[in-house]
């Protein structure tokens, strides 16, 4: 038996299965087949990459799915917190409501986001080129995701580089979340947000809704948005007017509106366009030729006029009263209104001048009232600079007046002051220019002497205000020889100083067409900076003799005419203290402390005789002139109904009365004061229309051959719901019911009546106390008014065309000074801004009415005319006057040896030394038109 072998000590270093195998020959191979053949060693098995790749997938799944969850858990968090968008779906944006004048210039805005919705339809196509390559290129071609992740990525890359927040990845849709929705924090938080918002947004609303979102919702800068406001604001014209240009501008303005302010800050704002312009160019939007040519082009800039609320703001705040009255808050600052209001500038601007000029003019006659301030002895260095410092911010007084110290002042007659103005500037102040100066004295305004030395009014120390006029010098005329400059000289400017004050006294004026109602021209007072109240609808102040017509309306209207006779003697009117309770006795005297004996009830009114119209007053009795006044719009309170009523002792405002005064312009109708003419929603569509029309028909009555009933629901339906007045304010109307109304008012007297007053009030301005404004030369009727102690002065006239009222007092109720009787304070006003107002207007008289004769009688007494006429009157009666003679005045049948000639006829053979033309009612004084 065969041993078996003893291994080597090599086998043990080199186990078999260890041992690296080596080669075989084929009997070798053979034989470890062979059932004793020791088994191989398994080879070992080699790692792919695939096995890496396994546990990389799992790797970022794991991941994926912790970022999933953590995700889904923020979105939670967040998304409940979220606001609806509600606001988005049914977007009612905040719009500015526009008011225009009668000639559709623009009056005034209110709002509180300055915008114009425009509809995406009505976009100019390179407008949303321009918004889209600057905002979000991408924004038609990516997924509605709301949110560009590429964008997101490039941002996080740049934030991490500055160590801070400085860029957003936002796409458009996140910027309309971000301004409609959230605040503008630059946080991750409020990032995720507005991601989550613009996913719902753009899963609920089209992209070109989103658009028309931004366009009309983003801010640009100076109070602008959207970008139809924004082309209104910086270029005055339409979105649709825009060059290449001018859209590049706009849209570059969202990033950051105040540094691309292209007013502040042109450069930047160039800059800014310019990248627009490349980026448009870039996408193929417009040509490299066409970025370039835009980018030379002017930006065309163009600061729109400013708004007509500098001229009329009186007038713009009573049209918002009245708006928010019966439209609301919300609707009149968020509504997007267009309001057409009566306005006319023209006649508006006239006004404004005339009642500046007409009270400093009387700041004028009433002396200087002394300095601002006295800061006691001339100043030093030091209190000049205070001085200087504490004016800095407001210069000028609110009339444009400049605000001066006075340094020094030197004696004798050509002594001058020297003044320091609020820059700096030192001026001379000479004694032309404070010979005005006089010193005030007295609450009456009695006068001190006249001024010889600057001296008398300045001292050092004084604070004043100076009016200073610039003007440019005439060119010295040149002597014969001598050689033209090669360059024109600059012009030379001379400056004339003038000592100045603001008045103390207050005045108002309101204008309005008599047919219509229409309010054209309003001012409330003198200044309203220095005060907002507005004095022609909110005052109340006692209208003295001007209220008189009324009561010889109501006479006219109760068997009186021109020609009656009243007596004016003392009359003694008991009357029971409402203090005290004792009995006292009022003595009612005319302004002359003169009286005539009988008179008739025109002179009486023409020279505005007081103790005829109480005796006509107690005649008529208390309760028909007060039935007559609430016609007029004038309500008189029970309490207040007694004689003294007829001098004007109840409070109305310039607005009733000249509504009043109306009725006898146009005949015998009451018209309401029209300030809103017609009214259109953002859509163009008129949501309300008076019923007298537009401006247009101003003048056109109803067609006679309407039915009654028709013509009465229109009007009536265009009325709004009627609502209680505000307190303080007035629109005089009747209680009567609204069947008896018309488009054109409410015939209230006759016009025969009216016809009657208003040649009476023709010859106040003839012979009466309105002499001042035969100056028109023109058929004008008025009266003037003048309370007690000159407290109020008044005058009320009116043409065919147009009535006017004219108030001036102080807010303090003291008087107004020696002499200020309406026809020295008011009719000066009137009289200014009639003569522009009328301009432009035909010379007509007033229209004779049907039932109206005219005969020619003697202007003092009223009776036939004689050898000793001085005044001959064409005087109006109605059918059935009885002269006071007793005689009756019948058509074509003459009293006397004169003659009675129906209305459009002339007077052959009249007596006097003029002749009646064309159915006018002249005086036939000579001269007098």
């Amino acid at each position: 038996m065969r041993k078996p072998k003893r291994p080597s000590a090599n086998s043990y270093r080199n186990p078999p299965e260890k041992r690296r195998p080596r080669a075989m020959n084929a009997d070798a191979a053979s034989r470890s087949d062979a059932p004793n053949a020791r088994p191989k060693a398994p080879k070992p098995r080699k790692r792919g990459r695939w096995g890496w790749v396994k546990w990389l997938l799992l790797l970022f799944v794991v991941i994926g799915a912790v970022v999933a969850v953590f995700g889904y858990s923020l979105y939670l968090r967040y998304a409940r917190d979220l606001p609806t968008l509600n606001s988005l779906t049914d977007y009612q944006p905040s719009l500015i409501t526009r008011v225009y004048a009668r000639d559709y210039q623009l009056l005034g805005e209110f709002y509180i986001e300055r915008r114009q919705f425009l509809p995406f339809e009505d976009t100019p196509k390179k407008l949303l080129d321009a918004v889209l390559a600057i905002e979000d290129s991408r924004y038609y071609s990516r997924p509605k995701l709301g949110i560009d992740p590429l964008g997101i990525a490039r941002a996080f890359v740049t934030n991490l580089k500055a160590g801070r927040i400085v860029q957003g990845g936002s796409t458009l849709t996140q910027q309309v979340a971000k301004t409609f929705l959230l605040s503008s924090d630059k946080t991750y938080v409020r990032k995720l947000k507005e991601a989550i918002l613009s996913y719902r947004l753009e899963q609920q609303l089209g992209k070109d809704d989103i658009l028309e979102l931004y366009i009309n919702q983003i801010y640009l800068g100076a109070g602008a948005y959207g970008v139809a406001s924004a082309s209104r604001l910086y270029f005055d014209r339409d979105v649709s007017e825009l060059n290449m240009g001018q859209i590049a501008l706009l849209a570059g303005l969202p990033k950051a509106p105040s540094h691309y302010d292209p007013w502040r800050h042109p450069e930047a704002a160039r800059k800014r366009q310019g990248v627009v312009l490349d980026r448009m160019a870039e996408l193929q939007l417009i040509t490299a030729a066409e970025a370039q040519k835009w980018k030379q082009e002017p930006l065309g800039l163009a600061r729109p006029k400013p708004p007509l609320e500098q001229v009329a703001p009186h007038y713009l705040e009573h049209v918002r009263r009245k708006l928010q009255e019966e439209w609301g808050s919300r609707r009149l600052y968020r509504g997007g209104l267009d309001v057409y209001t009566s306005l006319d500038p023209v006649k508006q601007r006239a006004a404004q001048a005339a009642v500046k000029q007409g009270l400093l003019e009387y700041n004028d006659r009433h002396g200087y009232r002394g300095p601002l301030e006295e800061l006691g002895g001339a100043p030093t260095a030091a209190a000049q600079a205070k001085w200087r410092e504490s004016v800095a911010e407001e210069p000028r007084s609110p009339s444009g007046y400049y605000k001066a110290l006075t340094l020094s002042v030197s004696g004798g007659a050509k002594g001058a002051a020297k003044l320091l103005l609020a820059d700096g500037k030192t001026v001379a102040l000479g004694l032309p220019g404070v010979k005005w100066a006089r010193e005030q004295r007295t609450e009456k305004r009695y006068l001190g002497p006249t001024i010889k030395r600057v001296s008398q009014v300045l001292k050092a120390g004084d604070v004043v205000l100076l009016d200073i006029e610039r003007r440019i010098a005439p060119p010295a005329p040149r002597k014969k020889g001598d050689v033209a400059p090669a360059q024109p000289n600059e012009p030379k400017v001379d400056e004339i100083i003038t000592l100045a004050q603001e008045p103390d006294a207050e005045a108002a004026l309101v204008s309005l067409d008599p047919h219509t109602g229409q309010v054209l021209a309003m001012v409330g007072g003198y200044d309203f900076a220095i005060s907002e109240f507005n004095r022609a609808t909110q005052g109340r102040r006692l209208p003295g003799s001007s209220f008189k017509p009324i009561v010889y309306a109501t006479a006219m209207a109760n068997g009186y005419n021109p020609t009656s006779r009243v007596d004016d003697s003392p009359m003694p009117v008991p009357y029971r203290d409402p203090l005290t309770g004792e009995t006292k006795i009022w003595k009612a005297e005319n302004y002359e402390r003169v009286f005539y004996g009988p008179t008739t009830l025109r002179v009486a009114l023409e020279h505005s005789r007081n103790l005829v119209t109480i005796r006509l007053l107690k005649q008529l009795g208390i309760d028909q002139v007060v039935a007559m006044a609430d016609r007029f719009g004038l309500t008189i309170p029970e309490g207040q109904q007694e004689l003294s009523l007829a001098l004007g002792t109840i409070g109305f405002s310039p607005l009733q009365m000249a509504s009043a005064y109306a009725v006898f312009a146009n005949g015998g109708k009451l018209v309401k004061p029209v300030y809103i003419a017609r009214v259109q929603d953002p859509l163009g569509r008129t949501v309300y229309r008076h019923g007298g029309g537009d401006c247009l028909l101003c003048h056109q009555e109803p067609r006679s051959d309407a039915p009654a009933d028709l013509l009465h629901s229109a009007f009536a339906a265009s009325q709004p719901a009627a609502e209680p007045p505000e307190e303080g304010d007035d629109d005089p109307s009747t209680d009567e019911d609204v069947k008896n109304a018309s488009p054109f008012g409410q015939q209230v007297i006759s016009s025969e009546v009216a016809y009657q007053v208003t040649s009476i009030l023709k010859g106040v301005i003839t012979h009466g106390t309105g002499r001042r404004a035969r100056v028109l030369n023109r058929p004008v009727a008025g009266k003037t008014g003048t309370t007690n102690d000159l407290r109020d002065a008044w005058f009320l006239g009116f043409a065919p065309s147009l009535v006017t009222a004219v108030w001036v007092g102080r807010d303090d109720y003291k008087p107004l000074g020696y002499k200020e009787t309406g026809s020295r304070a008011a009719l000066p006003i009137w009289t200014d801004y009639m003569k522009s107002a009328l301009a432009d207007q035909p010379r007509t008289d007033f229209p004779v009415p049907d039932g109206i004769y005219l005969e020619s009688v003697d202007g003092a007494t009223g009776g036939p005319l004689t050898d000793q006429t001085k005044r001959v009157v064409l005087e109006a009666f109605k059918k059935g006057d009885v002269r006071s003679q007793g005689v009756a005045a019948t058509p074509g049948v003459p009293s006397w040896g004169g003659s009675v000639t129906p209305h459009g006829a002339p007077t052959p053979g009249a007596s006097g030394s003029g002749a009646a033309t064309g159915g006018h009612v002249l005086d036939l004084e000579p001269g007098v038109y």
